[in-house]
């Protein structure tokens, strides 16, 4: 049993390190793209700016429009809001779905949580608005209110279609505060497209997301760059990245994910996790 953990070990430091190898030698695109942009300003419902705050932009060309009572995609762009509460996003031509957010944990991405000011631009229908971006053009979309999350309005009470399960480190111990990632790709690079809630003292995550395949990264971080060296970090699949489908109002559950600690350029431990 030993001989088989240390080989699982082994075959995930390498696999992230080639997957970090690999993201790192990407480039951009060369050449220069002329852009449009998104500007406005949030104000707090009854209040003042948003300052603090900042403005998601979701790429409607990199994945589905943000549905909060179904699932939470993370954005493509935050920006910071400024203190007056204006913003000024530039984009490159295309379609686009707007929110804003002030979160009250710091926390850059993830699952806004009860307090957090929250605005999402809908439309009529109560879906995710979408806006054109034109190359050259500056699309106002003028003063908007940012009211703060209640209790009842979390995903928690709306889990419809979701990948469920259990983050286990050394000797199957569960492992809190650490959080689940959804990526379409099984090199798991950039941001993902969906990230759960941090787990508990019991390891559960829950991990909203439509219909689809995917494959799922572990952490105990938002970040979405390389591990730092006493982070911990797996994915779910036995010597390399798994993928995993998910039918539409499936809920995915026993979908355990080990994760060990990186090594960083040091000797590899079994120490506690370093937290953020």
């Amino acid at each position: 049993m030993a001989i088989r953990q240390k080989a699982a070990i082994a075959s995930l430091i390498i696999f992230l390190l080639f997957s970090i190898s690999f993201a790192a030698e990407e480039r951009p695109a060369t050449g220069e793209t002329k852009t449009g942009a998104i500007i406005g300003t949030v104000m707090i419902t009854g209040a003042g700016p948003l300052e603090g705050g900042q403005v998601m932009i979701y790429d409607a060309a990199s994945g589905p429009p943000p549905m909060p009572f179904k699932y939470e995609r993370t954005p493509d762009i935050a920006k910071d809001i400024e203190a007056d509460g204006k913003f000024r996003v530039d984009l490159p031509p295309g379609k686009y779905y707007l929110s804003a957010i002030k979160r009250l944990s710091g926390e850059r991405i993830g699952p806004p949580q009860t307090g957090d000011y929250v605005f999402r631009s809908l439309d009529e229908k109560g879906l995710a608005k979408e806006y054109l971006v034109q190359a050259g053009s500056l699309l106002d979309i003028g003063t908007v209110s940012a009211a703060p999350l209640k209790p009842e309005r979390l995903l928690s009470h709306a889990v419809t279609t979701s990948i469920e399960g259990v983050v286990k480190g050394k000797g199957g111990r569960p492992v809190a505060d650490a959080v689940v990632a959804a990526f379409v790709t099984p090199a798991m690079q950039g941001k993902p497209l969906f990230v759960s809630e941090k787990t508990g003292k019991d390891g559960k995550y829950i991990l909203r997301v439509p219909q689809g395949t995917y494959y799922l990264r572990a952490r105990n971080v938002f970040a979405s760059g390389p591990p730092q060296e006493g982070q911990i970090v797996g994915y779910y699949g036995e010597g390399g990245a798994a993928p995993i489908t998910v039918k539409e109002g499936e809920r995915k559950k026993g979908t355990n994910i080990n994760v060990v600690l990186f090594p960083g350029r040091g000797p590899f431990s079994e120490t506690n996790p370093k937290k953020r």
